[in-house]
């Protein structure tokens, strides 16, 4: 069921990706609605709250705890790396946090909750004995890191560049695999080939 609400907060991630988050107004999106803009006010007074709406739309669709097994962290990962797709406005304009202080704040507890998670994933991964024992303590720190920062380098890449030189999410998630390749056991190797479909 689409409530103006949904369809309100759609259409603002929508336009924040096409035109960024500043070029926006209330009056852009109450247009592309088809509503008024007291229409659109009465459910959002402001646009940083409308920008705060989008952001816990998104979050609803990303894992809160570790995901367990290959396949776990396959899916966690590309789905990190589509929400970064859907909501490029919070990673291609920085000055948006200078405009929206309360969303700086907000946004680094989700970057701090989906690191745990990643981090997590990856020690379970280590317990399932898919990955090597040694990915522990300061060493599982940094390949989290590594993960988490290639997704906005990844975004910051996209809106810099034309089409034909843009990197997919398919081909991320190669790159971010190519990073965790030389830390899969023996068992971690043989199921990431059944992940891939390969005997």
């Amino acid at each position: 069921m689409n409530t103006t609400k949904e369809r309100i907060r759609r259409t603002a991630s929508r336009l924040f990706s096409e035109r960024g988050y500043r070029a926006v107004t209330m009056r852009n999106i109450a247009d592309e609605l088809g509503i008024s803009v007291g229409n659109l006010t009465y459910h959002y007074p402001h646009k940083e709250l409308l920008l705060e709406a989008v952001m816990d739309e998104e979050l609803t669709t990303l894992p809160a705890g570790p995901c367990p097994g290959l396949e776990g962290l396959q899916q966690l990962l590309r789905r990190m790396l589509e929400s970064f797709q859907e909501t490029p406005f919070y990673f291609n304009e920085p000055d948006i946090y200078t405009q929206v202080p309360e969303l700086r704040s907000r946004h680094a507890a989700v970057v701090d909750r989906l690191f745990g998670v990643l981090r997590d994933t990856l020690a379970a991964q280590v317990e399932a004995g898919l990955l090597r024992p040694e990915l522990t303590g300061p060493m599982l720190e940094r390949l989290t890191t590594l993960l988490m920062t290639s997704h906005v380098g990844w975004a910051q890449h996209n809106a810099t560049w034309e089409p034909a030189r843009q990197v997919s999410v398919e081909e991320m998630l190669a790159c971010q695999w190519a990073a965790l390749e030389p830390w899969l056991t023996e068992a971690g190797r043989a199921a990431r080939r059944r992940l891939n479909g390969e005997t």
